[in-house]
């Protein structure tokens, strides 16, 4: 982002840092266009950009892999009930909202030659990709409970996960404080993510199909362990691929005063809530869709071989419309791009629903309609989240990029367990029974689920929307202000 240089009066200066107004002549300054060098300045180098998107690759090789197949795996293969499996979650959910707080002021505060959150990715790899297969194994012959089994393994993937992700996501925010380049960044991942789905969503069916009825727990299995040693690689070329900017010196409060900090960071932020509240409703109600995919193949269409090109679909079409949404955020606003995403999900959803006689033909097109519009909330959330560190530390004095990342790494996270455990007792609801056939009643209510609950969801994303007013301009004006502030801090 631009620096502010003598071309602001020093009074005024002293003014912006402490968010006054200048002068009128100084004022159009603030409002300036970024030039073609400084824009330069804040550009992330490729290698960066493409080492970021690796990173999320093997990211979405685990979060896709959970999201899609975890809870299927759960009831079908491990043989645990609905409400149980959900329970699961919401335990594991538990505990994340006492450890994610708790890593999010650690990686604040590490300083380290390799950077703020690089390290994090480099120590965090390996135990990430043993986590994720053991999550999709059984107590074999041990002499234990399939539940407690897949409990432990849970919130030993969850816990791992955290580790990683959270100064991921940070690194977001300290690459560059230019908001389009963010835009930019948000692509670069998304390609990656979208890339890490689609690898995850052929694998996985194929090799459950390969290894036919009954084996579906090795199947399950070996695709994880192959996920696990790939997202591994993922996160160490990630780590290899970049450097970070100089850090601030830490935070000079305890550990205990750090973390009691983030719930006051949270409230003083109105755009952070708001794109958390965005994220939880993504993850609670529009993943709803995904998550049933494979129980409308198999139950209600009776078709599970047209599985893989369901899940596979939303992936290639998430690449395929990354650079669409990047350029349409860019050319208006990110606000716009993903109400308009999210208009466009809005119709596959009720287009699905309303498909009573199950056309093969409408139920993929409605797929592809959701998977065009779904894929502006997976850029856009990535690219509105960073400007809200800005505006925290304009706000509060303090810059905090792992704890506003803290906050959307739980609310993923919480909102994916609230998801399981809201699908597990609405599939109990409308009398759902693994491997057993299923009533008219019992498919319309789990095609209700699938679809109406993302219906609903969208419709509260848009009005969530309509207060969120942190646009370029005005992130521009922000960035502006913090560099007064450090310029005044220099000078003094």
């Amino acid at each position: 982002m631009g620096r502010v240089t003598g071309k602001i009066h020093p009074a005024c200066r002293l003014l912006l840092a402490r968010s006054a107004p200048v002068c009128g002549i100084c004022a159009p300054v603030m409002t300036q266009p970024l030039t073609t060098a400084t824009k330069k300045q804040a550009q992330v180098p490729l290698k960066a950009r493409i080492g970021f998107g690796v990173g999320d690759f093997g990211f979405l090789l685990v979060w896709q892999g959970t999201a899609l197949f975890l809870m299927y795996f759960y009831t079908d293969v491990l043989g645990i009930s609905p409400v149980m499996a959900g329970t699961i979650y919401m335990v594991a959910m538990i505990w994340d909202a006492v450890t994610d707080p708790v890593f999010a002021a650690m990686a604040d505060r590490t300083r380290s030659s390799m950077g703020m959150y690089r390290p994090w990715l480099l120590y965090g790899a390996v135990p990430f990709g043993i986590a994720y297969p053991l999550a999709f194994s059984g107590p074999g012959s041990l002499p234990i409970d399939p539940v407690i089994w897949a409990l432990a393994t849970h919130i030993f993937l969850r816990t791992a996960y955290t580790v990683v992700s959270m100064p991921f996501n940070s690194l977001q925010a300290r690459l560059t404080s230019d908001g389009e380049e963010r835009s930019v960044l948000a692509g670069f991942r998304m390609v990656g993510a979208a890339s890490g789905g689609l690898a995850v969503v052929f694998l996985t069916p194929i090799l459950v199909q390969t290894f036919g009825e009954g084996r579906e727990a090795q199947a399950y299995f070996i695709s994880a362990c192959i996920s696990g040693a790939l997202a591994t690689l993922a996160l160490l070329y990630c780590f290899y691929s970049m450097r970070e900017p100089d850090a601030q010196p830490a935070a000079s409060d305890s550990f205990l005063g750090d973390l009691k900090s983030i719930f006051p960071m949270f409230l003083a932020n109105p755009p952070l809530i708001r794109v958390f509240a965005i994220i939880v409703l993504g993850s609670v109600c529009l993943g709803m869709f995904g998550k049933n995919m494979l129980y409308h193949f198999k139950y209600d269409l009776q078709r599970p071989e047209l599985t893989v090109i369901a899940l596979v679909l939303p992936a290639i079409l998430l690449v395929l419309t990354v650079p669409f949404w990047v350029w349409v955020s860019k050319r208006s606003s990110k606000r716009f791009a993903l109400a308009m995403g999210t208009l466009v999900s809005l119709t596959g959803y009720l287009l699905f629903f309303f498909n009573f006689e199950n056309w093969l033909w409408l139920t993929f097109g409605s797929i592809l309609i959701t998977g065009i519009g779904s894929s502006s909330l997976a850029v856009m959330f990535w690219a509105m989240l960073p400007d809200t560190v800005e505006y925290g530390e304009v706000k509060t004095g303090v810059r905090a990029e792992a704890k506003t990342f803290g906050f959307a790494t739980f609310a993923q996270k919480a909102a994916t367990g609230i998801n399981a455990v809201l699908l597990g007792a609405l599939l109990g609801v409308v009398g759902f029974e693994a491997n057993a056939t299923l009533t008219g009643e019992t498919l319309l209510g789990m095609k209700a689920i699938m679809a109406l609950i993302p219906a609903v969801g969208a419709v509260a994303i848009l009005l969530v929307l309509r207060g969120y007013d942190l646009d370029h301009a005005q992130h521009r004006d922000l960035v502006r202000q913090l560099e007064a502030r450090r310029a005044e801090e220099v000078e003094g």
